[in-house]
């Protein structure tokens, strides 16, 4: 994977994880998943600001010119931009899954997941996200020190 190949990931795959989270969330309640307002929006609060980071930073990036090179090991970073992004889809699709299965309106009382041990899991996934991607995205998206001059992750 290239360099432009990952800013095109993350950038693609920022917006789809964005969108597809805010959309569930804010029309979970209205559309029978056992998750009420404001406990939905609470959710959104703690994964949406991760993503809205790497955009910022995307959009930012798209102003410079000239753009910086940035010197790589391409070998591995296709794997470190496209891994965390699935185990952190996986890991949220599944975690939804099963909460909205395990609350279900004919599941067995106090069987369930709790919104707090749903938020710790979307916290844990999005722990290991921002351990890999952001460090990726700083270097991707690296922004110039004042006077022009590119950041210390600009090479």
């Amino acid at each position: 994977m290239t360099v432009d190949e990952s800013r095109t990931w993350l950038i693609t795959s920022s917006l789809v994880i964005t969108a597809a989270q805010m959309v569930f969330l804010i029309t979970a309640p209205v559309v029978g998943f056992p998750l009420q307002y404001p406990k939905n929006l609470d959710l959104l609060q703690i994964v949406t600001p991760v993503f809205l980071g790497y955009l910022g930073a995307a959009a930012h990036f798209i102003f410079r010119n000239p753009v910086p090179e940035v010197s790589v090991q391409n070998r591995y970073l296709g794997l470190l931009v496209r891994g965390p992004l699935a185990i952190y889809v996986i890991v949220t699709g599944s975690a939804l899954a099963a909460f909205g299965y395990a609350n279900r309106a004919d599941a067995a009382a106090g069987t369930g997941i709790s919104v707090p041990n749903l938020a710790t899991i979307l916290s844990l996934s999005l722990g290991l996200l921002a351990a890999t991607t952001s460090v990726i995205n700083s270097y991707l998206f690296a922004a110039p020190l004042p006077g022009g001059t590119p950041g210390p992750d600009a090479r």
